[in-house]
């Protein structure tokens, strides 16, 4: 389940990718505003893991600024804009991609040990 957590939103945001590079931009729309909650939950859980000494606070930070990325992304692409969706919409969401891959290798990198407080 916690695995399923963790690539849901990375995989939603490829999809909404895919489908604004063929066109679909009404799909687009459609998966952004599924995956906006599924990364709230996922810098959640990233938090998580701060809060239990897992990881350091980078990794919460990153799915934030991801999390920022695909509201500003999803409000850009509204109805009510006129002429397409804006370059920067779709630059977005890769921007969005990278950050979930680097959070991901720095998920697989070795941790140094956090030191317990007393």
């Amino acid at each position: 389940m916690r695995m399923s957590r963790r690539l849901l939103p990375a995989l939603l945001v490829l999809a909404a990718l895919l489908s604004d590079l063929g066109g679909g931009h009404g799909l687009a729309l459609g998966l952004l505003l599924l995956a906006i909650p599924a990364a709230f939950v996922f810098a959640l859980d990233c938090y998580g893991d701060v809060l239990e000494l897992r990881c350091s606070s980078a990794r919460p930070a990153l799915a934030g600024v991801a999390l920022l990325l695909l509201v500003l992304s999803a409000a850009l692409r509204s109805p009510a804009v006129i002429g397409g969706v804006p370059k920067f919409a779709v630059s977005a969401l890769v921007i969005t991609l990278v950050l979930y891959a680097a959070i991901s290798v720095g998920a697989l990198l070795p941790g140094r040990a956090v030191p317990e407080s007393v």
